[in-house]
Parts: C-alpha cells; structure tokens; sequence
C-alpha cells in the first residue's frame, strides 16, 4: 500500500507559513483512514513569531490528525543562542514526544564521551502500510551547539555505524539532513559505494531554492515554510509534486492562534515607507549588507565598516509593496541583539580578516558563514590559487586607495584605521581570532549600548527623508 509523504523545512518561527501549510496537510488527509507521514528537516526555531505558536500548531494538527506520523531532525538554530533557548528545545522535545511526535537527530553526541546524547533519539522504525521504514537524520555542526556541550559529527561514520548496529529488518530508509545539498549529495554517494540504498533525503539549512534531484531523490522544499513537497512511496518515490503556500487554505484551529497573535503585536502594521532597494546575497556583497555597515560606519563614525553575513535572513525588495512593516524588519535580521563596537585595526591584520572571509569562496556549492558584508568604501579582490585551492586576496582598498602591493603584501602593515564591527565576530567567532584580541570600543547611543537590530529599525525608518526611491549600491569583491 502507498504512503502519502509531506515534507516541510527551516520554517524558523514563521508560524503563519507553518500553520498554513500543515492546514494544506488536513485538508488532505482528513478523510483519509491510512496513516502517512509528515517530515521537517529542523530549524524549527530563531524567527519572528513566538516559538510557542509553530510548537502548538504541531501539537494541534497531531491532535486533528491522529493517523499522521511525524518525523522532525534538529537543525543548527534550534539549539538558540542562549541557555534558556536550550531549555526550551529540551522541553519541546519533551512536549513533542509526549504527544507521539519524533525528534530524531542521529549524530548529536556528548564531547567528553563521544556517546549519543539521549535527549533525542538517534532513528525510529516504524511499519507503516506494510512496510517497515527507517528514519533517521543528521544536523551540520556549528558554534550553536558548542555552547551547550553538544557535538554533531560527520554525518558518513557515523550513518555507517547506525546501519551497522541496527539488527531490525527494514524496507526503506528516509534521511532528514539539515545540510547544504552537496553534503546530501555525499551522503547518498557514501551509502551507495558502502551498499546501502537511501531511498529519499530530505534536505535543510539551504534558504536558496535547490532544484529536486530526482537521481537520488533529494529534495529541499523552499525554507521559511515558503513550500512543502508531496509523495507516495511504495516501491518507490512517486507522484512528487512541490506545493506552494498560494495553493492551501487555513484551517480556523491552525488560523486563529495567528491573526490573535498578528493583533495583539501589530507584527503587520506598516511603520515607514519602502524607498531603497535592499536586496540580499548570504556569500556575496549586496545591498542590505551594505546598508547596514555603511551604518555602522556612521555611527561608530569610523574609516569601514563590517559584520558578519548571518545577521541577515531576508531582503526589502521595493518591488515588494510600498510600505515597511514590523513583520517585514523582522524578517532581514530576528533577535539579532548583537551590540557594534570600534577598533583600530592595521592593513596586516585587515588582510587576515579578509582571508578568513573568503576561506569558503572556491565552495561555491555551500554558504560561505564566514563572508563579511562591508561598508561601500571597501573594495577587495581575490583569486583562487590553481596549485592549492586556497583563496588569496590580492588587493584591498580603501577609497579606491591600495593598501597592498604587486605581491599582495602590505604598503604599510602598521596603518591603522578605525573600524565598527559586530560583537559577535569581535569575539572571534566565524574564525575572526585576528579580531579577538583587538582592544574594544563601545559605541553608546543616550549611554546605551547599540543593538544591531534597532540600529537597523531606526535607518529604515530615517530613509524616506534622506532617499527616494532607488537601487542601494553594495561593496565590491571581486575575483579574478
């Protein structure tokens, strides 16, 4: 018998698009007496609306739909970047498999012991429509989930020991990998060339479209729960069918707790007209980066300006609508409470900065998390070496003046200028250890400490008076 299969991912707290879309699932599972399975492949959490809302629409379609199976991995944002954000995952999982939903993440292990934590399962088998299924899935590591004691190793070994010491017959295997597609492609090829047959891969982390790879059945539905992928499975996958949020209708259960939310936060009131066109790029310069560090730069009133990529999730498009509003600023950078700082920094170790930015730019299949996006008046240029591969940065440039010479060394290492940066990578996160131990200055605003989110409230709200309607120019990279 043939199982209807839905898949949902990176939702990131857009419980509205979260809701509608497991509306979509009731609508057409309701009369349907079989059991099927819903799949989501993490980054549940770090968005705009209460976390409490995307948990409880969970709990409530469960509830409505008692033949549903659910399957949800980790992803790298649920872990929070704070203690009590770790709590809250913890507890979720609790409220989740209490309410018979799966939490399964397979290479989450404890760094002293290397052992699997047991606060999430590590694979479910479940016999469903006569066939026995094996669903496991993986989580790409990153500082997320350092904080708080937790690994995630490489997802190859140790799919490899599953299997391994996995004694239960199955028929099918399904993987949730919150992972950039190339790493899914890998992990497909690895089972492969080890014997195993991965029978469909759900994909995460990518907030890019990722066109279907009908080959190995890997499949990424858009992030922000924009989409959902549809299938049955029987022998094989069939009938795939990407279903977009246009295409369902609300359910007044999963519907309410939203427009109740909606209200009472006025998430949807406009607060400034749109007048600049920020249009957003995760591993190059673009026009929402550079906004914001051409701000930083005036505020910390400093030579440049920088910060890290991942501050940003969503662009303000003038094609978009005419107005600004809560929801739309929350959706560029949600609780991004990280304060700016000034420093004085010389060419030799700016020179550094920039080669730990570019040290994922020859991986043009992944996001670069290390790429900075930097005030306009900065110009770098780069070309990957054919002997090694690296990356070498072969000139920067401060107001069209060179700071490096025909061999790509310093003029003068000791120049400093002054630079606003985020805290974040002021800490040495990203690998920025250059920047870590640079004395800090920080910049106060009425004596407070200035968060780059309200920084980026209150330029978007001053821009109608300073621009009209145009392009914003970004800063330049370029690769030779």
């Amino acid at each position: 018998m043939k199982t209807n299969i839905y898949a949902i991912t990176d939702s990131h707290q857009e419980s509205h698009n979260l809701s509608l879309l497991l509306s979509g699932i009731y609508n057409l599972e309701h009369n349907n007496k079989n059991p099927f399975l819903i799949l989501d492949c993490g980054d549940l959490f770090k968005g705009i609306y209460d976390k409490e809302l995307s948990v409880n629409a969970y709990l409530k379609v469960k509830e409505l739909l008692p033949n549903a199976k659910i399957f949800i991995t980790l992803g790298n944002n649920d872990f929070g970047f704070r203690k009590s954000d770790f709590e809250f995952l913890k507890t979720t999982i609790k409220r989740f498999e209490n309410a018979g939903i799966n939490i399964i993440c397979a290479n989450l292990t404890d760094p002293k012991t290397e052992e699997h934590l047991d606060f999430v399962k590590e694979y479910e088998i479940i016999n469903i429509n006569g066939q026995k299924i094996l669903i496991t899935g993986f989580c790409l590591n990153n500082s997320c989930a350092k904080k708080f004691q937790c690994d995630l190793t490489p997802p190859e070994p140790c799919f490899k020991k599953l299997i391994k010491n996995i004694k239960e017959d199955y028929d099918k295997i399904i993987v949730l990998n919150h992972h950039w597609y190339s790493y899914s492609k890998s992990l497909y090829e690895f089972a492969k060339q080890n014997g195993i047959t991965i029978d469909l891969i759900i994909g995460g982390h990518e907030h890019s479209p990722i066109q279907p790879d009908y080959e190995r059945n890997i499949f990424y539905p858009l992030s922000f729960a924009r989409s959902m992928y549809q299938f049955t499975m029987d022998k094989n996958i069939e009938n795939v069918i990407e279903i977009s949020l246009k295409d369902v209708n609300f359910i007044p259960q999963l519907e309410q707790p939203i427009l109740e939310y909606e209200e009472r936060t006025n998430l949807k009131k406009p607060i400034a007209n749109r007048v600049l066109n920020l249009t957003k790029r995760y591993s190059d310069p673009c026009p929402l980066g550079t906004f914001i560090s051409d701000t930083m730069k005036k505020l910390g009133q400093t030579d440049i300006a920088f910060h890290s990529t991942g501050f940003t999730m969503y662009p303000l498009r003038l094609e978009d609508s005419n107005v600004i509003t809560q929801y739309d600023l929350k959706q560029v950078m949600c609780e991004s409470s990280s304060t700016i700082e000034k420093i004085e920094i010389t060419t030799a170790q700016l020179k550094k900065v920039f080669e730990n930015a570019a040290t994922y730019r020859p991986q043009k299949d992944r996001g670069n998390s290390r790429f900075l996006q930097c005030s306009q008046n900065l110009a770098i240029t780069g070309k990957v070496n054919p002997n090694n591969g690296q990356y070498e940065i072969i000139q920067i440039s401060i107001n069209r003046e060179n700071l490096l010479d025909k061999n790509h060394n310093p003029i003068d290492q000791d120049r400093n200028f002054s630079c606003t940066i985020d805290h974040y990578i002021g800490t040495g996160e990203q690998g920025f250890e250059v920047l870590k131990d640079i004395p800090k200055t920080k910049i106060l605003q009425k004596g407070q400490e200035i968060k780059i989110n309200e920084m980026f409230y209150n330029a978007i709200c001053q821009a109608p008076e300073e621009f009209t309607n145009s392009n914003y120019p970004s800063f330049s990279w370029t690769d030779l």
